[in-house]
């Protein structure tokens, strides 16, 4: 059989390729017993120092939404490594034709399969660089419940991800586990996988991103903490007519909310308190420089300085 090029790979394999090419003391893994999906095992170079103290935290996350959520913990670590200890990422897999990640009805459908390629390689490098082993594959099954329980984690922050999690998962971290939504669950707007199409079509001038626990139910956990409001007008008072740009403009508060939230529960961990955190008042937390950016208009021209975006992605919006 002729060996295959690497221009006639598939997206998923060059992927894989990529991952490897990297470094090559990465191991992937399919796992048994799964429709989609691999496990991902970083380097023993990849981040030698990385310790195994702090607290346990499982990232389940995707896209620049995702990349946000799991940065403010990366960055925790870096900071702090003996009180915080990223144990995994679980993230979709935008390339496998099997997976059930509802791509045509999410944000992945504004962007062709090479960008989603890019995407999916920037969380996953995020990642195993720092040492942290990473799952591309179905979570409702008997092999990720095996790895939910090694992994051990305490809290589990969920953003941008498309697949529905179920009890097994939810009733594993013994201090919660929180999603991070684009939209204003609070007034009852944007469940599901199109916040920003929402707003589009209520032709909303303001929104806000909601920090909840998980139910089963999609977007309909208890409400932790909201931001402050976010503009998602132009300077002169039109919505933008590209989603992405609204979709862009939401994720800015993103960082920082999970940032505070990982705080709050490494201090009640450390004070010896059980259970997930009730409220967080993000309207408290925020000076108001921030609140005041959150307000500003959207500049179609002001792109990139905020959000982690691909470097290929400058010709494109979130």
């Amino acid at each position: 059989m002729k060996k295959l090029e690497l221009h006639e790979l598939t997206a998923e394999e060059d992927l894989l390729a990529r991952i490897i090419m990297i470094n090559p003391g990465r191991q992937i893994r399919a796992p048994h017993d799964t429709c989609w999906g691999k496990f991902i095992l970083p380097a023993p170079d990849d981040n030698p120092a990385k310790t195994d103290r702090g607290l346990r935290c499982l990232v389940i996350a995707s896209w620049t939404l995702g990349l946000l959520s799991f940065e403010a913990v990366r960055a925790l670590e870096a900071a702090m490594p003996d009180e915080v200890n990223i144990v995994g990422l679980v993230t979709d897999d935008p390339l496998d034709g099997s997976a059930k990640i509802s791509i045509k009805k999410r944000f992945w459908r504004y962007y062709p399969e090479s960008m989603r390629e890019e995407y999916e390689l920037g969380i996953l490098e995020s990642a195993l660089g720092f040492g942290i082993p990473c799952y591309t594959g179905e979570v409702k099954n008997d092999y990720f419940r095996a790895k939910l329980k090694e992994l051990d984690p305490e809290v589990i922050v969920v953003s941008g991800f498309g697949q529905a999690i179920d009890a097994p998962i939810i009733g594993q971290p013994p201090l919660g586990i929180y999603n991070v939504h684009p939209s204003d669950l609070l007034s009852n707007y944007g469940a599901g996988p199109q916040p920003w199409e929402d707003l589009l079509e209520r032709q909303a001038h303001t929104t806000r991103v909601s920090l909840h626990h998980v139910s089963e139910t999609i977007d309909d956990g208890a409400i932790v903490g909201q931001s402050p409001l976010i503009n998602v007008r132009l300077a002169d008072g039109r919505m933008p007519a590209d989603v992405r740009q609204v979709g862009e403009k939401t994720l800015v508060p993103v960082y920082y909310m999970v940032g505070e939230l990982i705080g709050r529960l490494i201090e009640r961990k450390e004070a010896g308190h059980g259970g997930p955190i009730g409220k967080i008042d993000f309207e408290a937390v925020f000076d108001e420089d921030f609140k005041q950016e959150l307000m500003r208009p959207i500049d179609p021209q002001d792109r990139g300085h905020v959000l982690p975006l691909p470097p290929r992605e400058s010709g494109l919006t979130v």
